[in-house]
């Protein structure tokens, strides 16, 4: 069995104990790094694994925070239409209280030309609201980019669904078509109020046209209980993404951020390793015979 010796040299007591002591300073700059950031991965090599998992939870919360857009923009244009239409509604309503006075046999001339002037004003308030916008387009107009009606009454928009995607491969419809809501032409609501209005004039065919204005009614109030429906399921995805969001985050969190107080404790022990290193170097390495003959 052959047997070595070897000889320890203040030269490689000096490089061993050199390289004790920066890895030890390595160690505690990551520390610092990791407390002064408030991360624990700064860099890819801090942890592969972590890494991974942390860019998957990255692409899942932006894909998340888009659909949460989504929602945002879908819930507000049908947050728009719901008020529009029940402003429509209350207009109508009004119509027809209108017309049923004029209806009771007993008004004058002057007064039935003063109810379908006030009819004619309110028609021309009704063409305003099937005008309504969300961040300047029309919300009745479909695909058109301008408005949905004319100064007549007329549809000028373009029939056609705009949709949201609410959730991974779930979409809604978030507007509704001018001629879905008020009618088709000839027999929209705004051609039946201006009928009323002639015929509250001329007190003819009163309980005939009233007849239409209800139709006309059921139309804007079944376009509203739609808005609703498709509101409330909105919503539900709303609040779905986020809790999602939520859980992402915390998620994220727990793979790249920093425990501060089990970072500040390990920094403290590591100060107080590094300062001992330091002290027992300075005992360990003495003078070298070289040192004496100088």
């Amino acid at each position: 069995m052959v047997s070595a010796d070897f000889r320890i040299t203040h030269a490689s007591m000096a490089r061993k104990v050199t390289d004790n002591l920066q890895h030890s300073l390595q160690r505690l700059e990551r520390l610092q790094e990791q407390i002064s950031s408030n991360r624990r991965i700064n860099r890819p090599s801090d942890s592969p694994v972590g890494t991974v998992a942390a860019l998957r939870l990255r692409a899942e919360l932006g894909r998340n925070e888009q659909i949460t857009r989504n929602i945002d923009d879908a819930a507000a244009w049908l947050a728009t239409a719901d008020d529009t239409l029940t402003a429509v509604v209350d207009q109508v309503n009004r119509i027809r209280d209108l017309a049923i006075q004029a209806n009771n046999g007993v008004l004058g001339q002057t007064e039935r030309d003063a109810i379908a002037e006030e009819m004619n004003r309110i028609r021309e308030g009704l063409i305003d609201l099937a005008n309504a916008k969300y961040v300047d387009r029309s919300i009745f107009a479909g695909t058109a980019s301008g408005a949905a009606y004319d100064a007549t009454g007329t549809f000028t928009g373009q029939a056609a669904s705009i949709e949201r995607t609410i959730a991974p491969g779930v979409r809604v419809q978030i507007n509704l078509n001018g001629e879905a809501v008020f009618g088709a032409s000839g027999a929209d609501l705004f051609s039946v109020v201006a009928n009323l209005a002639t015929a509250v004039s001329t007190n003819t065919n009163i309980d005939t046209e009233l007849a239409n204005l209800d139709v006309s009614t059921g139309l804007v109030q079944q376009s509203l209980a739609e808005v609703g429906a498709r509101m409330k399921r909105v919503t539900t995805m709303q609040e779905r993404a986020i809790v999602g969001g939520t859980t992402l985050r915390q998620s994220l969190s727990q793979v790249e951020d920093v425990d501060l107080p089990r970072a500040i404790m390990e920094m403290r022990i590591q100060e107080t390793a590094y300062q001992a290193a330091l002290a027992t170097t300075a005992k360990v390495i003495q003078p070298s015979l070289v040192d004496f003959l100088r």
